[in-house]
């Protein structure tokens, strides 16, 4: 199945002009013409089937033969992912935190980060990237890079956090403490590749933030996250 991102899909669509990156893959990499069948999402929760009836170099048009609405998952979760100095270390964590169905990404900056940039486009693309190769037809929200404690205000209401952290306590026992169903939103965070600030960790408490102790080995920040994400999805009943 392959999936191409068309952010003017809608439910009444009926004929779709698609420009851009995707005619290159649709035309050039896949070599589809008329006729041939493809599906395209919007990233808003729609997968629609769609036939080729027109195929150019520069921009493709498809007939939308069937949709089908997908319902958003009962709770939010929302990554706070922490600037890495090496950028493809950053990709790979979103990459891999879309795949897995987050909601959103909140990139921060704090005491010991060590770069404090994003190359928002290029991540937007790789998000874009994520939700075609795992067919999700959800994309999840980027949003511009803050500091650690404008992103934790964030938190309006009484969500979840959970960090990881060492001095914490495993996954399994911090869930049974909280009944989930009761949380709309639930945020993940770890620390930088300097590792959270005292401050920052008296900041977290304030929050009413749980450490969450995730392995005996030390992980590196994108594969905590990922890791943190991967087994909150165990307990939830979605």
């Amino acid at each position: 199945m392959d999936l191409y991102f068309v952010q003017s899909l809608n439910e009444s669509s009926k004929i779709i002009s698609i420009s851009g990156e995707e005619v290159h893959h649709i035309v050039k990499v896949k070599r589809y013409k008329a006729g041939d069948r493809i599906f395209l999402t919007n990233g808003c929760g729609l997968i629609s089937e769609v036939e080729l009836i027109k195929v150019t170099k520069d921009y493709c048009e498809v007939s939308v033969l069937a949709i089908q609405k997908f319902e958003k998952a009962k709770r939010e979760i929302i990554a706070l992912f922490p600037l890495l100095r090496n950028p493809e270390r950053f990709e790979f964590g979103i990459e891999k935190l879309t795949e897995l169905g987050i909601s959103e990404i909140i990139p921060f900056y704090s005491k010991r980060t060590l770069k404090k940039k994003l190359k928002l486009e290029r991540a937007q693309k790789i998000l874009i990237s994520a939700i075609k190769q795992s067919i999700n037809p959800f994309l999840p929200k980027l949003h511009e890079p803050l500091s650690l404690e404008d992103a934790l205000n964030i938190n309006f209401r009484n969500d979840l956090i959970l960090f990881g952290n060492i001095e914490g306590e495993r996954l399994s026992v911090v869930v049974n403490k909280f009944n989930l169903k009761s949380f709309e939103k639930i945020f993940l965070l770890v620390g930088p590749e300097g590792d959270f600030s005292e401050e920052e960790l008296v900041l977290l408490k304030s929050k009413n933030a749980c450490p969450v102790n995730l392995s005996k080995n030390r992980l590196r920040s994108e594969t905590a996250l990922i890791c943190l994400l991967a087994q909150l999805k165990n307990f939830l009943d979605e």
